[in-house]
């Protein structure tokens, strides 16, 4: 028996699981992260409503205007409108429609987060948490070929049956 069967049991599925993992990783991160903008309290106390968002936007815009050269109208704006850009492109991601485009914007978005955490005072976060998210959209990226599991994916495997 020829080793090439054994290891040809399973195609290219390592790649389209790793992108898989990968994209579902991206997607629930963003997610995440505009959700928390919109939480308030601990524990039992967490609330989750539009009204908490401005509890917890506006001190990180005063933040990052008090830290930086940025005008803070401009802070303003980014901390205004960044949680709602964070939740839809989570889930476009997730999802997998339009997938290299998707994971770009996902990239743009972190970069954009890597920008306001520079501009806060302790910017450690944006080297080990950010830096390590615009890899794993690269690699996301790297790997989008094997999309087999991606909505774009699914689609392209229907026009083609």
């Amino acid at each position: 028996m020829s080793d090439s069967s054994s290891s040809n049991c399973c195609g290219n599925s390592g790649y389209a699981f790793a992108h898989l993992l990968l994209r579902l990783w991206v997607g629930m991160r963003l997610f995440m992260a505009g959700l928390d903008k919109f939480r308030w309290g601990n524990g039992a106390t967490t609330t989750f409503g539009l009204e908490n968002y401005p509890k917890k936007t506006e001190p990180l815009a005063k933040l990052m205007a008090d830290n930086s050269f940025l005008p803070e109208a401009a802070c303003k704006g980014f901390a205004a409108t960044i949680g709602y850009i964070l939740i839809p492109v989570g889930i476009w991601v997730a999802i997998g429609i339009c997938t290299e485009f998707g994971l770009l914007a996902a990239g743009l978005v972190f970069l954009a987060l890597g920008f306001g955490l520079a501009a806060l005072p302790d910017d450690t976060e944006m080297v080990t948490n950010i830096g390590l998210s615009v890899l794993i959209v690269a690699a996301a990226l790297v790997t989008s070929k094997a999309k087999t599991f991606s909505l774009d994916g699914i689609l392209a495997r229907k026009k083609s049956a």
